[in-house]
């Protein structure tokens, strides 16, 4: 069984009195959901991206990973980063732990930059300088010590003087048995050894199964710079791709852009998410204008058949929006990898924000670099959520037909508000050769099953769903 998203008119084959629409998120009453620490802590400014929080199943825990900055002004100052778990991804604990000493005291700060090293735990064998992304290993044959996976910024070791720290152009892969002792695996991107290149900042890595192309079976998502094509401004972000067989080894293709700014929208791209439903990627992206003053930021959608090039489902509508004067996320809003999660009936949508003196960022809208924004305005992580599949929906008095779907051993169910939806099967010359209505079964809550009023019909084929006024529909699983 899987989900088809009704999303917008290019969702379905054709429809008639309906119209389309986004659901925007509702944000968690407790926001923020995680916050800076105490003014002596590493944490004390700053929740900051990037960052991942990840729902596991298996033990039916939240745990989130995030880049923390101290609120003290000190030189050299870096993100640095940091673990928090949760039973419910609301109330969050940071666990004392043994990796990093500050003021005398233990923390829950990961992988320490090379100093302040316990003299019981060896130093890393890489310069892991920045946490980019961590998954939760999906290879079946996965040994229990490679359980989650991470990529890392690699840097130069600062030395005694403390001159500033130089990133290299390369990510590093690492893996846990617990997500938080990390064992260096290799280096599987950089760029360097390409003929084109162009380095991605690459911030989540997808892993398809079902993706018939093996050198396409790894999706590493990105921050990538190109030319801005509607006035030719070099260095502007956009959203890219690279591509591997697995984990170990991922490489440019030939064009590495999958979702533009688009000019009258936004002006640069910030940090994307990719989740894939059914047959699409769903990508949760930072739509910036961030020559404004003040700046501003949202989450918005966009959708791709094949992962490689994505389209905007309704442009100017945010799935989660920014919130209002003096808010905590009144400026910009940042999304965490893997920040679509399913837990149960229900999509958590994990973000970071920022207030309204987060401003001049990034540095090339900023007076100087030691002013930009972002090393001196608080940031928190949020929680936005939607019934599951209901990122969009159609509604109206009319019908709508959908592309050609095979129907499973398990039936036809349908997403929707509204009791009064009606459904045919059609057959080859477009007639109806079955006929039927919801029933009571339920699965996730929000889908109900089709009980048809004769046969059940199989095979593959057309839906026409007709709708009266009130009634919505989000998502058909087949």
């Amino acid at each position: 069984m899987k989900p088809h998203l009704i999303l917008d008119e290019q969702s379905v084959a054709e429809s008639r009195g309906v119209t389309f629409h986004l659901n925007p998120a509702t944000k968690h009453r407790d926001n923020p959901v995680l916050l800076p620490g105490e003014p002596h802590e590493w944490d004390s400014l700053q929740v900051h991206w990037p960052g991942t929080v990840l729902y596991s199943p298996l033990d039916q825990r939240f745990r989130c990973w995030y880049s923390g900055l101290d609120v003290v002004q000190s030189p050299n100052r870096h993100w640095l980063p940091g673990y928090a778990v949760s039973d419910d991804g609301v109330h969050w604990t940071k666990p004392k732990l043994d990796q990093v000493i500050l003021n005398g005291q233990r923390t829950n700060q990961l992988r320490p930059h090379w100093t302040d090293w316990p003299t019981n735990i060896p130093k890393p064998p890489w310069g892991a300088y920045l946490l980019s992304h961590v998954f939760e290993n999906p290879l079946p044959d996965a040994p229990p010590e490679k359980r989650f996976g991470s990529l890392w910024w690699e840097a130069t070791q600062p030395g005694a003087t403390g001159e500033s720290i130089v990133r290299h152009r390369r990510k590093t892969l690492a893996f846990s048995p617990d997500g938080i002792h990390w064992n260096y695996e290799c280096t599987p991107y950089e760029p360097g050894r390409d003929a084109d290149k162009v380095f991605q900042d690459v911030s989540q890595l997808l892993y398809d199964p079902e993706e018939r192309d093996p050198v396409f079976r790894v999706k590493g998502y990105s921050q990538v710079s190109r030319v801005r094509r509607w006035d030719g401004r070099p260095e502007v972000r956009h959203i890219g791709l690279v591509l591997g067989r697995d984990f170990n080894s991922l490489a440019n293709p030939p064009e590495p852009v999958v979702l533009a700014p688009q000019e009258g929208i936004d002006e640069e791209l910030h940090f994307a998410s990719v989740k894939k439903i059914g047959g699409s990627y769903l990508l949760l992206f930072e739509s910036d204008r961030c020559s404004q003053n003040p700046v501003h930021g949202d989450l918005r959608l966009a959708v791709s058949d094949d992962g490689l090039r994505f389209r905007r489902i309704h442009p100017r509508t945010p799935l989660v929006a920014t919130g209002p004067k003096g808010s905590w996320d009144e400026r910009v809003l940042v999304t965490t990898t893997c920040a679509m999660q399913e837990v149960g009936d229900e999509v958590c949508i994990f973000y970071f924000g920022c207030p309204s003196i987060f401003n001049s960022w990034p540095v090339n809208y900023a007076v100087s670099c030691e002013r930009c924004g972002s090393l001196f305005s608080p940031n928190y992580l949020g929680l936005a959520t939607l019934p599951r599949d209901r990122f969009a929906y159609a509604t109206g008095d009319g019908t709508l037909t959908t592309h050609s779907l095979e129907t499973g051993n398990d039936g036809l169910w349908l997403n929707a508000e509204g009791d009064r939806l009606g459904v045919a099967a059609l057959d080859g010359s477009g007639k109806p050769k079955a006929r039927g209505h919801l029933g009571d079964e339920r699965r996730y809550t929000v889908y109900r099953k089709v009980v048809w009023n004769d046969s059940e019909p199989g095979g593959i084929g057309r839906l026409e769903i007709t709708l009266t006024d009130g009634d919505k529909l989000f998502s058909v699983m087949y």
